[in-house]
């Protein structure tokens, strides 16, 4: 019975992917070591409003439920994938290897690439990807968060840099 209540509790009943409240309990038990470093990704889906806005929010949901398996399948080897809010998502990884972050974001970011060719959707799928790596000792959880998040708007902006906003094709 407490293994089906925390999967309630933890688990996104959209995506099936954990969630935020466990991404929270994943903090509080990192505090609880002396020299904890981590490491996370931010991700956030570009030109998710204008799925919802023009095909429907059913069809925003069905494209969440793709993006979820295609960051499990990107990421689930290396770390947790939590859906943080809305179309954001948050990878919490089990490395600190700065080479191996950057190679499973290009990794994750090819992966769309492939699931927009072999699919028929009228969109096209694409994420902004931010990570950082901290030791929890020295900096909170919520400083984290907003450099992982910081990280990931510069990718956002790199990408509307080449591509129209209110172009969703």
């Amino acid at each position: 019975m407490t293994a089906l209540k925390n999967e309630i509790i933890f688990t996104d009943c959209l995506t099936g992917l954990y969630n935020r409240v466990y991404l929270e309990f994943l903090h509080k038990r990192a505090c609880n070591k002396k020299d904890c470093w981590v490491s996370g990704i931010m991700i956030d889906l570009n030109g998710f409003k204008q799925i919802n806005d023009n095909y429907g929010h059913a069809e925003g949901d069905l494209a969440l439920c793709i993006v979820a398996d295609l960051l499990r399948k990107s990421f689930s080897e290396y770390g947790v994938v939590t859906r943080y809010a809305g179309d954001e998502f948050v990878i919490m990884l089990n490395t600190t290897d700065d080479q191996l972050i950057q190679k499973i974001i290009k990794s994750a970011k090819k992966n769309f690439v492939t699931e927009n060719e072999k699919n028929d959707k009228q969109y096209q799928l694409s994420a902004s990807m931010g990570y950082a790596i901290t030791n929890l000792s020295n900096e909170t959880i919520d400083d984290f968060m907003n450099r992982i998040d910081e990280q990931m708007y510069q990718d956002k902006m790199k990408y509307y840099e080449h591509n129209d906003r209110r172009n969703s094709k």
